[in-house]
């Protein structure tokens, strides 16, 4: 076996590399078969075809859930988006056209935090989906919740739970 963050030979299974104090399973620039020189996206040894973990060992941790928090912020908070701008516009205008006084100023009322909470739902998103900014991935998923708690619960689950993906 092969330290893969070195690339000493190991003999048994040691916990720890004597080398380089690394767990000799973690790293990305060895294969532990043969020793050869790996990158950090090489999933199969090209010198023996040995599985390496790279990309295989990184989605089995928990990197999919920032992915998966923004695609729901996004599923929540454009939908939502949409329905405030009609609501701003048409709803508004009707109210107008109708003659009921205070209809339009009543869609504003609701058109425009509707628009707010999509508009930081999808930042939020975003943010979620690139890893970066964790604090504002959160605050996404947070007012994804108030546009469509069925997606802004979970939304928040994963964000909580992947915040050692962001940067």
């Amino acid at each position: 076996m092969f330290c893969r963050n070195c690339g000493k030979e190991l003999t048994g299974s040691p916990e720890i590399c004597p080398e380089c104090g690394a767990k000799p399973m973690r790293g990305t620039s060895f294969c532990p078969n043969c020793g050869a020189p790996t990158t950090e996206l090489t999933e199969i040894c090209p010198k023996c075809g040995a599985r390496v973990a790279g990309k295989v060992a990184e989605k089995a941790d928990g990197a999919w859930m920032p992915l998966t928090a923004g695609i729901l912020d996004l599923v929540a908070g454009v939908p939502t988006l949409i329905i405030g701008i009609l609501l701003a516009a048409g709803l508004g205008a009707l109210g107008r056209l109708s003659g009921i006084v205070g209809f339009g100023a009543l869609m504003g009322a609701i058109a425009t935090p509707l628009i707010i909470f999509a508009i930081i739902a999808i930042v939020g998103g975003v943010f979620a989906i690139r890893k970066r900014t964790w604090g504002l991935a959160l605050a996404g998923s947070i007012f994804a919740l108030f546009c469509a708690w069925i997606f802004g619960i979970p939304a928040i689950v994963f964000t909580v739970m992947g915040k050692k993906h962001f940067r």
